[in-house]
Parts: C-alpha cells; structure tokens; sequence
C-alpha cells in the first residue's frame, strides 16, 4: 500500500470514467457478486483495475464495447455510451483502457492514466494536438 503519483487529470472527467466503468461491473452480476479495485503504479504510468466476478464478455462483443451505442443490455436497459465515452475521456487524458473477459468468468478493466510528469497536457488534449 504505497502512494501513488499524481496523475494530471479533469477530475470531473476521470470521476465519470470510474462511475461508467463500476456501473457497468455492478449491472454484469446478477444477484449476490463482487467487485474489485486496486491501483498500480509503473515507471510512468497509474493503473486503476477494475475487476468483476458477472456474466463476462463474450469475445465476439469485446472489440465493440467502446463503440458508441453499443450495447448487450435489453431495450431500454442502456444507452451504449457509457463505456464509449470513458474511452475517450481516457484517451483524451493520454492514457487507455484495456479489457480482458470471457463468459461466465467476470470482466477485468484496466483504466491507465500517464502519470503527472508524463502527462499529455490537458489543453493541448482539449485541442486535439495532445
């Protein structure tokens, strides 16, 4: 349990980026499950882990879960933008999201963010010259 470097960030940004991302491990268990969070720090990078134990991702859906308006819940359940848009939050910030999952064995986000030394500076990401 050490600390963690700053991470150069819109704070209101990064925090949807975490609320999209946990409501979408809440919404994957069905009934009684678990969620996990833990944080990493590597030579110039923050890592953030999401982890849970739901339904998973079938991997004919994994390389579209970042797409806008994409979605596996029923009509009416989601609007598809959750995940679209806490990619491009990251992205924006200079970092990526990664995903690992397979059905029935939970879903596994990793939200890494450059540190504040490496970071992609925050205008110059806004202006899309980042």
């Amino acid at each position: 349990y050490g600390t963690l470097p700053l991470v150069e960030c819109d704070p209101g940004q990064v925090n949807q980026v975490f609320m999209n991302v946990l409501a979408n491990a809440c919404d994957a268990i069905e009934g009684a499950g678990n969620v996990w969070i833990g944080t990493r720090h590597d030579s110039d990078v923050v890592t953030v882990t999401v982890r849970d134990d739901g339904h998973g991702i079938a991997a004919d859906v994994l390389g579209r879960i970042f797409d806008p308006f994409f979605t596996t819940k029923d009509v009416g359940g989601g609007t598809g933008l959750g995940l679209a848009i806490a990619h491009g939050i990251v992205a924006a910030h200079g970092g990526r999201i990664e995903v690992e999952s397979a059905p029935r064995a939970g879903a596994t986000f990793r939200i890494v963010l450059p540190t504040e030394a490496s970071a992609v500076s925050l205008d110059r990401a806004a202006s899309g010259n980042g």
